[in-house]
């Protein structure tokens, strides 16, 4: 089970883009988004320094109705991800992106070799929330045992996975991967992993035999 963004795809077009809609240079709001992560707040309150008044709903939805949808792409792809679903799917691992983004992402998640897609928007619940990893389960009928959720962020994907009885790995990289991977929390992780590269054989090593094989 993977994350998307800063997991498989890397969302620097995706943020830059939101520099260009509020007019601010795209590496002052990629230190503000540093900042915020590191105050353990919600990312939006980065683009909530550029909105008069703050209200960050509002400007999306008037960014949303310019034909500016946050999106990702084929050319957003981190170079390891395709090789490492391709090697991980040779290992007879069921694959899945579950994530939190807006549905007009699954268009492109449809594209990706993996078994089963999800957004968060089209669920109507996001991670951490234990029932967001619950549906996961759910979603792919297995156990949450035999489960690796992998993903950057040590707040919405490891803790909350381990939480939830899962094998939480987590990738270092990425503002929040590399930032958050400073805190305690990190330590929960099953895995710690600088690359996608890595995940295949890590996994080989360690719990090849009991998680997510399709046999």
């Amino acid at each position: 089970m993977l994350d998307l963004g800063e997991t498989l795809v890397d969302e620097t077009a995706a943020w830059t883009a939101w520099a260009r809609w509020l007019d601010v240079p795209p590496l002052t709001l990629f230190a503000v988004l540093g900042a915020v992560i590191a105050d353990r707040r919600p990312h939006t309150d980065a683009i909530a320094e550029f909105v008069p008044g703050g209200d960050v709903d509002a400007e999306i939805a008037r960014k949303n109705a310019s034909g500016q949808h946050w999106s990702v792409g084929p050319d957003d792809l981190y170079p390891d991800a395709l090789s490492a679903l391709t090697a991980l799917r040779a290992d007879g691992y069921r694959l899945a992106v579950m994530a939190n983004q807006p549905a007009t992402v699954e268009p492109f998640l449809a594209t990706l070799p993996v078994d089963a897609i999800a957004t968060s928007a089209s669920w109507g619940v996001a991670k951490p929330d234990p029932a967001f990893f619950a549906r996961v389960a759910a979603e792919v009928d297995a156990a949450a045992g035999r489960i690796a959720y992998v993903g950057d962020r040590v707040d919405n994907d490891v803790v909350p996975a381990k939480q939830a009885g899962m094998l939480a790995v987590h990738l270092r990289r990425g503002p929040w991967g590399v930032i958050q991977a400073g805190w305690p929390e990190a330590a929960e992780a099953d895995l710690r992993l600088e690359s996608l590269a890595e995940l295949p054989e890590a996994l080989r090593l360690m719990v090849a035999p009991t998680i997510g094989r399709s046999d």
